[in-house]
């Protein structure tokens, strides 16, 4: 660990979650999205259609200019981050849950789901939850545009855990339009960790994310009035989360809300960073 800044009810680090984890515990709610570990083609000149200004060439400038390095071979990904989760819940109380935004992807025209893989120890798969980001980019592939992403719901193996059951009506498909941050190519909204956040805390509760990104998911917690701790390890998007978690605990009870959050103050978070 390089760096540790608390803010408000949140705990930020700068680091790799495999060497922070094994310092955390009494976590409450894990909610993440990893990088998908296929981003590497991107850092080659674009052709075709993602080349075209008007179609997907600001997505890749975005990311050649901020993404991860994300390029590993699958069978070590998958170790990885199953890996991680796994001490992930050696950090949570039993009464835990664990939301893992992933996406279906392909691997030489072979299709992996996340559900296949995903298979932590002291995890159980409780839902599937289908993201429908309301939109998406799919060129030079013979299949049709993937509008949807995954949300695996895992409860603590053995546990009892937290349910509240206002998000029952939430359903499992979940429509959420994409996030608009420019600052950080992937981010996912913050109505996400939101609904998270809210059908399986209480108030005052630890939520962690290990891969925090611009602190997404954080910005939720704050929304909740609960605790929040973030690992990430690029110094870039660890100032980026501490400027947005500042900001959110700045605002305190304006954010607040039993309710999903409005479009305004998902355009004034976006405007955080």
């Amino acid at each position: 660990m390089s760096r540790v800044e608390r803010i408000g009810d949140a705990t930020l680090y700068l680091g790799d979650a495999r060497d922070v984890l094994p310092t955390l515990a009494g976590i409450d709610a894990v909610v993440t999205s990893p990088p998908y570990n296929q981003m590497s083609g991107l850092l080659r000149e674009p052709s075709g259609s993602w080349a075209k200004s008007d179609f997907g060439l600001q997505f890749v400038r975005n990311w050649q200019q901020s993404g991860y390095d994300d390029d590993m071979p699958e069978p070590a990904y998958q170790a990885d981050q199953i890996a991680i989760l796994e001490a992930c819940a050696v950090a949570c109380s039993s009464s835990a849950s664990l939301f893992y935004n992933h996406q279906i992807r392909w691997r030489d025209g072979v299709c992996i789901h996340p559900i296949a893989w995903v298979t932590p120890d002291r995890w159980n798969l409780r839902q599937e939850i289908i993201w429908d980001r309301c939109g998406g980019m799919m060129f030079n592939a013979r299949m049709f545009v993937r509008f949807d992403e995954r949300v695996l719901w895992f409860t603590r193996a053995g546990g009892n855990w937290t349910w509240n059951q206002e998000a029952v009506g939430d359903g499992t498909i979940w429509r959420i339009a994409r996030e608009q941050n420019k600052e950080h190519p992937v981010a996912f909204p913050v109505g996400l960790p939101w609904r998270c956040i809210r059908a399986a805390t209480n108030p005052d509760d630890l939520v962690l994310d290990p891969f925090a990104g611009s602190g997404t998911t954080g910005v939720a917690a704050a929304m909740l009035g609960r605790r929040f701790v973030g690992i990430e390890r690029s110094p870039e998007y660890f100032d980026l989360m501490c400027r947005r978690i500042s900001e959110a605990q700045r605002q305190g009870d304006l954010l607040r809300s039993s309710k999903p959050p409005k479009a305004e103050q998902i355009d004034m978070l976006a405007g955080m960073v």
